[in-house]
């Protein structure tokens, strides 16, 4: 399971330095052909449960949807890719162990560990920590697989490190 991790994570990190670096390119063809979503495998360069636009209504001109999808593309890199390549299925999973701590981004040091099993038997883990900095800053680390799916559909590969956050007053 760790090792899995250990060998698909640079794969993940790789594939989302490539999104944010060619992003304009994938922003323009969706802003310039009017689309929600790139065709086919295309789609794995951005979110698997939203549109390449993300939360907000799709903009009514080009340069609108090309900046708003540059910014989301930056924001999320290959969702899909690291949900539908190197993710798995939620059919038939199992919580085998859950710290249980869910309270993050409040403002204390919190970290929560939940392995599961897939349906094929083979298991997987979820690692996420808020470390409390001074001034009202944290770090959010995440690595492993995300113990629920944002699309009910798959669990996707997280390998994340912010040391930027801070708390909401």
């Amino acid at each position: 399971m760790y090792v899995r991790y250990l060998l698909m994570a640079p794969l993940s990190l790789a594939f989302n330095l490539f999104v944010m670096i060619t992003a304009p390119i994938w922003a323009g063809w969706a802003a310039v052909a009017n689309l929600q979503r790139l065709p086919g495998v295309f789609a794995s360069v951005h979110t698997h449960d939203d549109d390449i636009y993300g939360f907000v209504d799709k903009p009514s001109t080009v340069w609108g949807r090309f900046k708003t999808a540059c910014w989301w593309l930056w924001r999320n890199p290959g969702y899909g890719f690291d949900a539908y390549v190197l993710g798995f299925d939620t059919a038939g999973v199992l919580i085998v162990s859950d710290s249980g701590v869910v309270d993050f981004d409040r403002g204390r040091t919190v970290s929560r560990l939940v392995v599961m099993q897939a349906a094929n038997g083979r298991r997987y883990f979820s690692y996420r920590r808020d470390q409390m900095l001074p001034g009202n800053r944290f770090i959010k680390i995440w690595v492993g697989w995300h113990w629920s799916a944002n699309d009910g559909r798959r669990h996707m590969i997280k390998a994340m490190f912010n040391p930027f956050r801070t708390v909401s007053p």
